[in-house]
């Protein structure tokens, strides 16, 4: 029911901010690019404002993750992340937190997932915090496509964190083996 520029503008925000649109091979750079772009073009107060705290958020798990492999702080003409606290970062690199646990409560126990090795602890953690940020959120005015962004923010989260689901991702792989076995039995009798 949205316009076309409606349409368009929610493809272009989902491909820079949803969680599961980012692919492996887009570099930061890339998205630093791109992220900057689009904030800077958006005319939306809120979603700017939300869009800048995704990026917070993501910037301060690219920190984390890039430490994590023993990297050095990002130099300044790096492209590494974007947002409110990337100089931030960079001068407390050594800090186990960058010194931003006050801003980001739930910034220790990231790093605590992540330095042991629990990926799915760590996804979940960073999907209920992003959830409970955006279920704060207002649109500036009820019924607009700042209403229908956060909607759609919300519902993407829903949706990765299903898919994480392990039992339905067991059942999932138990229906595709059942599936596949019944076409190669099907084919076997076609072809005897």
């Amino acid at each position: 029911m949205l316009d076309f520029e409606s349409r368009q503008l929610v493809e272009e925000l989902a491909g820079t901010f949803y969680w599961g649109r980012l692919k492996l091979e887009d570099t930061d750079a890339e998205l630093v690019r791109k992220a900057t772009r689009i904030i800077e073009e958006l005319a939306l107060q809120d979603i700017k404002e939300w869009q800048m705290w995704r990026m917070d958020f993501r910037t301060v798990i690219a920190a984390l993750r890039r430490r994590k492999q023993g990297l050095a702080a990002p130099d300044s003409k790096t492209l590494w992340g974007y947002g409110h606290y990337v100089s931030h970062i960079r001068r407390n690199w050594n800090h186990p937190t960058f010194k931003l646990e006050s801003r980001f409560p739930w910034l220790p126990e990231a790093k605590e997932l992540l330095e042991s090795g629990d990926s799915y602890g760590l996804e979940r953690h960073l999907m209920t915090t992003a959830w409970n940020y955006y279920s704060r959120q207002q649109a500036d005015r009820p019924y607009s496509f700042s209403d229908v962004w956060l909607y759609a923010v919300k519902w993407d989260l829903v949706d990765r964190w299903c898919c994480y689901n392990a039992d339905a991702a067991k059942q999932h792989f138990e229906e595709l083996v059942q599936a596949g076995l019944k076409q190669s039995i099907e084919e076997l009798r076609a072809m005897a």
